[in-house]
């Protein structure tokens, strides 16, 4: 824009004086010299100003450009910060899980065991006891201490089964299965008949699966009895064991507040080390 208008003045300036020199004639100038020279310093003047403002126009261009760009590394490195701190947040949170469920498993320790430290509901007529959601329970076989899961939504009973193999005994039906050990990286091998079937709905896919059903001898708190399990691999879930409601009905009432309400009393010592 400022060349252009430099080049319009120019040839302004140029038309003028010839038109002043040659169609005047010598010494009948309209403008004189000094009045023409005049008017070039200050067409001069105005083509300066000219320059001056776009050179402050070109100046505001690019500081207006280089704020853009500031502002576009700002604003990538504040996105690049909340990923980097929603990342963080779920980690903690993962770490915090895992920490709560060693927790639950190690508390049993902290337990102190014996028959006069179980609750049992005062006034009730029953003789009915406290369990929280999670207990400890011993099963036989394998003769083994488990951390079980209370659901009173389940109808029954169920245990972590490794290896499920079904097979026949004197014509009857019989399993055979692994069971981990909670503590140790050992796993026992059971043999029970079964009782009957079950079909169990799987949420996931709507589709039914069979599982039989067995009995083992269990024991709660002073509870000991024999009931009815349902084997599954449970290796997915936190727990081994999940107690239902063939095994609370009439015997526990669940405080899902709590944990460990019901503990074991301690066996008498056979000479074997566990």
């Amino acid at each position: 824009m400022a060349h252009t208008i430099r080049f319009f003045l120019l040839f302004l300036i140029t038309v003028l004086f010839l038109w002043f020199t040659a169609g005047c004639g010598v010494g009948n100038h309209l403008i004189s010299k000094k009045d023409l020279s005049r008017v070039n310093d200050r067409l001069t003047g105005i083509e300066n100003k000219l320059d001056d403002q776009s050179t402050k126009s070109d100046l505001l261009l690019s500081q207006h450009r280089e704020q853009k760009q500031l502002f576009a590394q700002v604003r990538d490195q504040n996105t690049q910060s909340l990923q980097t701190i929603q990342t963080q947040i779920q980690q903690a949170h993962a770490q915090t899980e895992k920490k709560l469920t060693a927790l639950e498993r190690d508390m049993s320790s902290e337990q102190q065991s014996g028959p006069d430290m179980q609750p049992f509901l005062e006034n009730s007529g029953t003789d009915k006891f406290l369990v929280g959601r999670i207990e400890e329970i011993r099963l036989s076989p394998p003769s083994r201490i488990f951390h079980a899961r209370i659901d009173t939504g389940a109808n029954t009973s169920s245990l972590d089964a490794r290896d499920l193999q079904a097979f026949e005994r004197d014509g009857n039906p019989w399993v055979r299965f692994e069971i981990q050990d909670p503590k140790k990286e050992t796993q026992y091998t059971v043999e029970k008949p079964v009782v009957r079937h079950v079909k169990i709905i799987q949420a996931s896919n709507d589709e039914k699966d069979r599982r039989p059903v067995i009995e083992l001898q269990f024991q709660i708190g002073r509870v000991k009895r024999l009931e009815e399990f349902t084997l599954e691999d449970r290796a997915h879930m936190d727990y081994q064991v999940l107690i239902g409601r063939n095994i609370l009905r009439d015997l526990m009432v669940v405080d899902v507040a709590q944990k460990f309400l019901a503990p074991l009393p301690q066996e008498k010592s056979n000479g074997k080390n566990d």
